[in-house]
């Protein structure tokens, strides 16, 4: 019979540990290698690596990488605007779209007031022009607004051979709604009256047509020159208009009317 030290000693080992249940791996865990198992070849980036190349990769981006920098309108730390970012950005919108800032800018300066201009009542006029307008248009009448002292020594043009009278109604820019309404009593519809305004010289007649317009007459002419202006009713009546619409001092005021008398007679 052999002894227990000796049976337990030819015995094999046996595993007095708890048999362990079998576990599902995790797919998740299965995908991690360990680091010892990675290649040589193959290393990452370390951590002070990692901040240089990503800032070196933001600025070699195509988008970033602009030959135009951005630029604020306002600082951001003060709040106040940035005048140079502005200028600079206008600039870059003009050079990148030349011909739409050109077409603005014709609309502007030409277009619009052209429109501006033929759309009004009340536009200048030369004198011979004015002349063929009272002379064609019935409703086209003749309004002096010199003062008294200037028509005494300077005569209105006389319309009597046209069929019409000059109405005289001295200007006062102190007392414009009184100038206003002696112009209304000097014609019978103003609604549908156009009027020529003329002036020792062109001072106020703009004034006056814009006047008239505002108040209700259909149409108003400013004659450029007036009566003693450069091209005005005295610088043109002897070489374009007619003797018996020509303007005389006061003393030749009383000759012309008899020639304008004779005038009248011989065409009837």
């Amino acid at each position: 019979m052999s002894s227990l030290p000796t049976i337990l000693a030819s015995s094999p080992p046996r595993n007095l540990s708890k048999p362990s249940t079998p576990q599902t791996p995790n797919p998740d865990q299965t995908r991690i290698t360990p680091l010892n198992n990675i290649s040589p070849s193959l290393h990452l980036p370390s951590k002070t690596h990692l901040c240089l190349t990503l800032p070196q990769t933001i600025l070699c981006s195509p988008v970033l990488a602009s030959t135009q920098p951005f630029t604020s309108i306002s600082d951001q730390s003060t709040g106040k605007i940035d005048l140079e970012s502005i200028l600079i950005t206008i600039d870059n919108f003009f050079n990148k779209y030349p011909f739409f800032v050109a077409g603005c800018t014709f609309i502007y300066l030409v277009v619009y007031p052209a429109a501006i201009f033929y759309l009004r009542k009340y536009k200048p006029i030369t004198a011979i022009n004015a002349f063929r307008k009272l002379k064609s248009q019935p409703d086209s009448q003749l309004l002096d607004i010199r003062d008294d002292k200037t028509l005494a020594s300077l005569a209105s043009p006389s319309l009597k051979f046209l069929g019409k009278s000059s109405v005289q109604v001295p200007y006062s820019e102190e007392d414009e709604s009184g100038f206003v309404k002696r112009v209304k009593g000097g014609f019978s519809d103003p609604e549908n009256t156009v009027v020529c305004v003329l002036d020792n010289f062109d001072g106020n007649s703009m004034k006056v047509a814009e006047l008239l317009v505002e108040n209700g007459f259909k149409e108003a002419y400013y004659i450029k020159g007036g009566a003693r202006g450069k091209n005005g009713w005295l610088a043109i009546q002897e070489e374009l208009l007619p003797p018996p619409v020509h303007m005389y001092t006061a003393k030749n005021a009383k000759s012309s009317n008899n020639n304008e008398a004779s005038i009248v007679g011989t065409e009837n």
